[in-house]
């Protein structure tokens, strides 16, 4: 469902509708405001994100590459970055496979242990410092996809002008988004909430748990079988 599809639903069950064909957002209501719901959306996307990356860290998994610069060790993180996951020196012509970088804390920052003779980078490490990421191994190059950085993507929080705009949370999940709406409105009115609360925890429960099955191509359990023969 897109924004305003998430939104007309969460009015339609309390009650509340407005015209489909309104002006968006329509602001103008005595009850509850577009630019409010709106805020409801995102307060409640955020929430999923979280639960679906506890779920499968990797669900929101991307990469990028750092814009390399020589002599510069700290870069500014891809924007929305929740978790790093992994960063690594792709050159062309170091080995047929990427060089971790691996992370360190900042007090072992001066602590490397040569991987490579070839990687200028390799054998350091990185740490992060706020919104940065810190290479131990100060780039002696230029290059601007010399370090691939994988990492969890914070999701896309909704604006007034993504009135069309479908959320990068599963579709098959977006119920759960109206149902964290309405619990909202409720609470903000001062209504008891306490079904649409229910309803909201239990689809979340219900969510973890699909996400955490989603990969089903393995063993569910070890059969032991006894040899009959006795040496």
């Amino acid at each position: 469902m897109t924004l305003i599809e998430v939104i007309d639903t969460a009015r339609a069950l309390i009650n509340e509708p407005l015209e489909s064909t309104r002006t968006f957002p329509d602001d103008t209501s005595s009850f509850f405001q577009d630019t409010t719901l709106i805020r409801f959306f995102n307060m409640t996307q955020e929430e999923l994100m979280n639960n679906i990356v506890q779920a499968d860290e990797s669900y929101f998994e991307t990469n990028t590459f750092l814009g390399i610069s020589a002599g510069t060790a700290r870069y500014t993180l891809p924007s929305g970055t929740v978790k790093i996951k992994r960063v690594e020196d792709v050159r062309a012509g170091l080995t047929s496979l990427p060089q971790v970088i691996n992370p360190v804390t900042i007090n072992r920052r001066y602590e490397h242990i040569e991987e490579t003779v070839t990687s200028v980078v390799g054998g350091g490490g990185y740490y992060l410092q706020g919104n940065s990421i810190v290479l131990t191994k100060t780039p002696s190059f230029t290059n601007a996809s010399a370090i691939r950085v994988h990492y969890v993507k914070k999701v896309y929080s909704m604006t007034a002008s993504d009135n069309a705009t479908i959320s990068s949370i599963p579709e098959e999940y977006h119920h759960i988004l109206v149902y964290g709406i309405v619990k909202n409105m409720l609470f903000a009115q001062q209504s008891d909430n306490t079904t649409a609360e229910v309803n909201y925890r239990s689809a979340l429960a219900e969510m973890k748990k699909s996400i955490e099955n989603r990969q089903v191509q393995r063993s569910r359990r070890v059969k032991i079988v006894y040899d009959d023969v006795l040496d």
